[in-house]
Formats: C-alpha cells, sequence, structure tokens
C-alpha cells in the first residue's frame, strides 16, 4: 500500500479530513442573492461568490474589481465607468453593461427594497446608462461624497438570470447563485450549508488560494466545538469568551487551534420603540432613563479577563465618524431623579406608575444565543431598583429582527455592524429608513433627515465628518439606539489555516485578500 493511500485509509478511519476544504462556521444566512441581502452574513456568504465593482484593500483603500476604471466628471454629477473585458459569469456569458444597470433597477423594485436594507446607496443614484458593452454612465442631481462607498456595495448580477418574481424570497437564485467571483457553488446548498469550489473560467483580479470553501452553522457555545477542529471539520469559528479565554491560556486546544480578539466597526446595543402610540418609549425621558441603567460595571469587570469597552458615540472607533467625546458613565441616581421629576410614582407592588394609574412596565426582545446571565437580565435587575418591571422574552435572532421591524415591543437587543461610510446607517434613523422597515427605532427628527442628506452630497471629507459628528450629538441627545459596547471578536484559527487577516473594520471577509487569501498548510 503506498503511504498516500494509508493516510488517507488513517483519515478516514479516525474520522479526519484529508482534502484541502477550508472550513468555516458562520451564523445562519437568509439568502445568497445579492439583490436581498440585508445582514452581515448574508454579504459574508456571498462574498467568495461575487465580485464587487469597487473593491477594498486591508488598509481600507477602495481599490478596482469589476471596474476598469472610472471617471469623475461635471464636478461630481457624472461618472462614467469601465468595465474589465473578458470577465464572465458562472454560466460562461459576459459580463455586461446592462447587467450592472439591471441590476439597479431591480435594486429599485418596491418589492426588493421591502426585504433588503436598499433606503440609500447605488439604489438611489439619479440614473444608470449603458453606453456599449463595457460602459455605463452615472448622471448625478447633485455630487456625492458616498459614491466610493456606494459602489463597493454594490454587486452586480446577471440579467438573464435574476429576474425578480412577485416574491423574491421564492427565487431559485437564492440558494443556487450564479455569480462572478472566484468560488460558485457545488451540490445543493441551504441556509445553514454550502460548498464552493475554486472556479476554473475566473477572469477577475483577486482569485482564490484554497481549492474549496465549505461554511456551515456552527453555534460557537456548542461543547463540541474543538473536537470538529480535531476532527477537521472545521478551521475557523467564533468562539463564546470563556472558550476563547482557556484557549489564550493555553488549557484547551494547545497546539491546535490560536484564539484571536479582533475589535470590530459594531457594538452591542438595545434599539428602542419611540413610538408613543406603541410603546411608554416615545417618551424621550424615559430613554434617556434607560440609558442611566445600563450596567456598565459588568463591562468593567469583564476587562479582566475579555477586551471590552462601553460605547460612547453610535459610530465606533474603526469608523472616520467616529465622535471621541466623553460621556458621564450611567448612575442609577440620575435614572431614579429623572422618573420622580417626571411624575412615575411608586405603586402599591412598588412598580411606578404614571398620573393615569399606568404602570412602567416593559417588554425587551433578547437573542436566543445570548447567554442566560446576560446583559438584559442585568439590565432589568437595575430597573426593578428604581421601580420599573421589564420583561425579557428570548427569541431567535431573526425573530427579534422581525419583531423590531414591525415595532412590536419597547426594546430590541442586538448587535450592530456600521459601514464603511456613515450614510449607509442612514436608514436606522430617517425617514426613508421607515419605507424599508430599517428604522426599526420609529423614530423621527427632520434635522437628523436634513443632515444625513447634507453629509451624502458633501464631498470635502472634513466637512463630512464634522456633519456627522452632529448626527452623532443629536442620536446620543435622542436615544433611539443606546449602543452598550464595542464588539469584540473572538475567534478560533486551526493551526493548519494560514492566511487570516483582517481588515480596518474587523471582518475576515470583504477586502482584498481576505477569505481568498486562505489557505490550508501541513
Amino acid at each position: 500500500m503506498r503511504w498516500s493511500s494509508f493516510l488517507l485509509a488513517l483519515c478516514l478511519l479516525t474520522g479526519l479530513r484529508a482534502d484541502d476544504t477550508v472550513r468555516i462556521s458562520v451564523p445562519v444566512w437568509s439568502t445568497m442573492n445579492p439583490l436581498l441581502l440585508s445582514q452581515d452574513q448574508d454579504a459574508e456568504v456571498t462574498d467568495l461568490i461575487f465580485d464587487r465593482l469597487v473593491g477594498l484593500d486591508a488598509q481600507g483603500n477602495f481599490i478596482p474589481e469589476m471596474l476598469q476604471s472610472w471617471t469623475i466628471l461635471k464636478g461630481g454629477r457624472e461618472v462614467v465607468m469601465q468595465l474589465r473585458p473578458g470577465l464572465t459569469w458562472h454560466d460562461g456569458s459576459p459580463i455586461e453593461a446592462e447587467d450592472i444597470v439591471f441590476t439597479w433597477t431591480a435594486l429599485r423594485l418596491p418589492r426588493v427594497r421591502q426585504l433588503a436594507d436598499t433606503a440609500g446607496g447605488v439604489a438611489t443614484l439619479d440614473s444608470l446608462k449603458a453606453e456599449g458593452p463595457l460602459t455605463v454612465r452615472i448622471r448625478l442631481s447633485q455630487p456625492r461624497g458616498t459614491l466610493l462607498s456606494d459602489l463597493y456595495n454594490f454587486i452586480p448580477v446577471p440579467r438573464r438570470h435574476y429576474q425578480v418574481p412577485a416574491k423574491p424570497l421564492e427565487s431559485p437564485m437564492n440558494l443556487q447563485p450564479i455569480g462572478s467571483g472566484p468560488y460558485r457553488v457545488t451540490g445543493s446548498a441551504t441556509r445553514t450549508q454550502v460548498h464552493l469550489e475554486r472556479w476554473a473560467g475566473y477572469r477577475g483580479i483577486h482569485p482564490g488560494q484554497a481549492p474549496a470553501f465549505e461554511l456551515w452553522e456552527t453555534k460557537p457555545e456548542q461543547a463540541n466545538l474543538l473536537q470538529a477542529f480535531q476532527e477537521g471539520r472545521l478551521h475557523y469559528s467564533d468562539a463564546k469568551p470563556l472558550l476563547y479565554y482557556l484557549v489564550r491560556k493555553g488549557e484547551l486546544g494547545a497546539g491546535l487551534v490560536t484564539g484571536f480578539s479582533t475589535p470590530q466597526a459594531s457594538f452591542r446595543a438595545y434599539f428602542l420603540n419611540c413610538d408613543p402610540k406603541r410603546s411608554l418609549l416615545g417618551d424621550l425621558t424615559l430613554r434617556q432613563v434607560l440609558f442611566e441603567l445600563l450596567p456598565w460595571q459588568a463591562n468593567t469587570r469583564a476587562q479582566r479577563f475579555f477586551p471590552t469597552r462601553l460605547a460612547t458615540s453610535f459610530w465606533p472607533p474603526q469608523s472616520w465618524a467616529y465622535n471621541p467625546k466623553q460621556r458621564p458613565v450611567p448612575s442609577v441616581a440620575r435614572a431614579k431623579e429623572l422618573l420622580d421629576a417626571a411624575g412615575w410614582k411608586p405603586g402599591p407592588d412598588g412598580i411606578r406608575q404614571n398620573s393615569q394609574g399606568r404602570r412602567l412596565s416593559l417588554v425587551v426582545y433578547n437573542p436566543s444565543y445570548n447567554p442566560s446571565r446576560n446583559f438584559s437580565s442585568m439590565l432589568a435587575e437595575q430597573a426593578a431598583k428604581v421601580g420599573i418591571q421589564i420583561e425579557i422574552r428570548t427569541l431567535e435572532f431573526s425573530e427579534v429582527i422581525d419583531r423590531a421591524s414591525k415595532h412590536e415591543g419597547d426594546i430590541w437587543s442586538f448587535s450592530w455592524t456600521t459601514s464603511l461610510d456613515p450614510d449607509v446607517d442612514s436608514p436606522l434613523f430617517t425617514r426613508e429608513g421607515l419605507v424599508t422597515h430599517a428604522n426599526y427605532s420609529s423614530y423621527l427628527n427632520p434635522e437628523v433627515d436634513r443632515l444625513f442628506d447634507e453629509g451624502r452630497h458633501t464631498l470635502n471629507q472634513e466637512a463630512r465628518r464634522r456633519i456627522y459628528l452632529q448626527i452623532s450629538e443629536l442620536i446620543y441627545r435622542d436615544k433611539p439606539v443606546i449602543p452598550i459596547d464595542y464588539y469584540q471578536n473572538q475567534v478560533l484559527v486551526h493551526r493548519r489555516l494560514q492566511g487570516v487577516t483582517f481588515s480596518q473594520q474587523g471582518l475576515c471577509w470583504g477586502f482584498w485578500p481576505g477569505r481568498r487569501g486562505w489557505r490550508l498548510g501541513n
């Protein structure tokens, strides 16, 4: 028996994997259709399957990808884009200017906008027109300071396959995409597992190193996570803080996995219902009270084990819109003072009531992936000290988002990853976000709407930064969203996995080289 055959047989007997497929744990996704992306994990899965018009390097600089060049004319009111010649879709058909125009048109459809966060960005460009097989002209009524970010978030699809049905979520392209990137789907994909193989027909500039990828859902709290690494079923995964801590100390996984903690441009947050017809939190005073009840001491204690930082600005330190202004730490005493001044009196059972006898009782929807001793339970304990009752209802993450989009409940707890350009986050706060249900908080402030519009059309970067600092102050004052702490992503990396790097956003995908530079060594 040859040694290679012997090793293969040994691997099969021991349950180990002998191939060079990179296996990654990814939270469950909803689609692989670029027209319908609405969650980070959706974009994470499509990143290997599709190229973008404009890419990013690891330093955060925009670089050409599907585009060979772009020329800005008429003071920023026209842009001529030139596609690289020779690019093809996975079905072998050429990538043409008409595909770019079709994608832009599809993103503007009401049935698409209702499902995806496309209230801003490329979908709002005034017009796109094909001028020949590889040339697209963009016309704008006003210059856009967001242009390159808009093009980065624009992922073209082939017009021959992506006609949008009446019910977009039933499109076969959601799980069997035809893309433009270095990898394509093989076999039957689901929302929890997909196998990608390197595509020999790729003619783009950012190819992949690994022969294949397998992405599948593995919950980071699973007890057998290290066993999956040992058996070669996993090479990269998020890890819960305790497991990460034990790996870093060398008590678990020594010689098998390495733990990394990477700061991401994201944070844990509470989204608050600002609609007075649906929630008591339509009252600004009560939203301020909730801020004063944040159990920030828990973060301080956690710093002994895991990097963490109390959030003080909606845009985190990785963003150029970050507001470094120091904020007072939350205070239970101030919360009590605010309630007393607003006329909320303790009732017979200790729960405060207003002058109409309405009890100060709130509902928070919390994702089920949080541990039992989570931030929401600590918030409820803080609230009980001042006479507020908070009921915690635990749901799957998708259900929490669904409740938020329907404006059901008072508080929704989940993490938020900010975008490269702060304008992309505008649907969270503006009137246009109500169209896409992205304005979960039902927050309406005409000054915030005006400032976002001004920032979108300002070309000078420093002037734009001043605008978003103003928006940051208004968000802090009005508190439709209360950021809790800036997110640190703890991950485990198999000893064989090489080329793992992170972008300025703290992500391992969405930039060059990203996952396209990953490969398995010996």
